[in-house]
């Protein structure tokens, strides 16, 4: 476990910073504060921001604030490094109702389980596909290989996009999503030229969209911008978040999934032993371990008291789902990676009215990689140390050096 700015005696517990997560997640002091300080608050000095936040480590106290929408908004924003949106550049992490119903009205209809499950077979042959690419390799980079093919050719293909676009929409995802980082965006033009082409892409897929129209996600939001339901902005910041978030998200629970089972072998035997019986606990299990969004902001719309303190309109806080989902009150030993975990009330998809819209496409992407590995794959074996994004934001693995054992 990290333990990077972790001093219970001088306060000094960081749990915020984009360097506090180099070398994984805080886990150690996210415990602390669990137990000792449920309410933190904390300034954060990264090399390009500066600011405050109460950070909320509980599962009671971040699935409470969660639906607590008459005191606690999105509208200032959903990640502290990108605290201000304006009416026009409204997305789905960025509004407040009415205009986020409105806005997650759009596309709700597309990511309903009855609709998820007609991707199953395209989604079974891309897991299939990408074991196979590797299966018989001393070594190669999970990330790379498997974690970013599956979603990545999953979302372009939802979207709509020309496969030959994958690797422009990946580098443009992965600056996206981080600050600091000297592997996906160095600098903080770095991430806003990103975005910049990002924009102008999405800008490119409405063109073809008018010329020739699809019902592909890209031409059900052409559409809706058509009747009205979007304004241009709004239609750009909803292709861009589809991109990012449909790959970053699922492409992390993977990376961790994968790790997790090469260091609790036991739990990859468990789970070979009875695919079918166990793959609906497993993917739970694994997207719990994982938690691939470390937290989202809210910020305060009127005096709340929590845990004594009463904070102030415009305050920001931090709901940690990373600690949430390692709470010793709510889960069992919740540092043992438990494949039959069950209950699992984890909130790595939030909870509430933003609960995320594309779980049930993440929990099928999951389900179909571990089904194609179970009938191949003997061991997962560890090949070199993983290498972590350098994010608070999201609890993404950059490298990891893997090797399949094949039955």
């Amino acid at each position: 476990m990290a333990t990077t700015n972790f001093d219970t005696t001088t306060g000094q517990i960081d749990v915020l910073s984009n360097i506090a997560y180099i070398d994984g997640p805080p886990h150690d002091a996210l415990a602390w504060l669990r137990a000792n300080r449920p309410l933190h608050h904390q300034t954060i000095d990264d090399p390009i921001w500066i600011g405050e936040s109460y950070v909320l480590t509980r599962h009671t106290d971040v699935k409470a604030v969660s639906v607590d929408l008459e005191n606690f908004g999105n509208g200032e924003g959903h990640n502290l490094r990108n605290d201000h949106s304006d009416d026009d550049t409204r997305h789905l992490l960025n509004s407040d109702r009415p205009k986020h119903t409105d806005l997650r009205s759009v596309m709700s209809r597309e990511f309903t389980p009855r609709v998820v499950r007609q991707l199953g077979d395209t989604y079974a042959n891309l897991a299939s596909d990408a074991v196979q690419a590797v299966a018989d390799e001393q070594s190669f980079d999970f990330v790379e290989r498997v974690a970013v093919e599956v979603p990545m050719k999953a979302i372009v293909a939802l979207m709509g996009a020309p496969v030959e676009d994958q690797d422009r929409i990946l580098r443009w995802s992965n600056a996206t999503i981080s600050n600091i980082d000297p592997d996906y965006s160095p600098t903080p033009e770095a991430r806003m030229e990103a975005f910049g082409e990002m924009t102008e892409y999405a800008m490119m897929l409405k063109a073809a969209r008018d010329a020739s129209a699809s019902d592909d996600v890209s031409g059900l939001l052409v559409q809706a911008l058509a009747r009205g339901e979007l304004t241009p902005d709004e239609y750009v910041t909803y292709v861009v978040l589809l991109f990012v978030a449909g790959n970053e998200t699922t492409r992390n629970a993977m990376s961790w999934g994968m790790k997790a089972f090469a260091e609790h072998p036991d739990q990859w035997t468990r789970f070979r032993s009875d695919p079918a019986g166990l793959i609906d606990t497993t993917v739970e299990e694994v997207i719990r371990w994982a938690s691939p969004v470390n937290y989202m902001s809210r910020t305060v719309k009127n005096p709340v008291e929590l845990h004594g303190t009463t904070l102030q309109p415009g305050k920001k806080v931090s709901l940690m789902y990373l600690s949430a989902n390692r709470d010793e009150t709510v889960f069992d030993d919740p540092f043992n990676f438990d494949i039959t975990r069950s209950p699992n009330p984890h909130l790595a998809f939030g909870h509430g009215a933003h609960f995320c819209l594309g779980a049930h496409l993440a929990r099928l992407q999951v389900r179909s990689l571990l089904l194609a590995l179970a009938p191949r794959v003997q061991r997962i074996e560890l090949t070199g140390e993983p290498e972590h994004v350098w994010s608070s934001f999201i609890n993404g693995i950059k490298r990891l050096p893997l090797r399949l054992v094949t039955a």
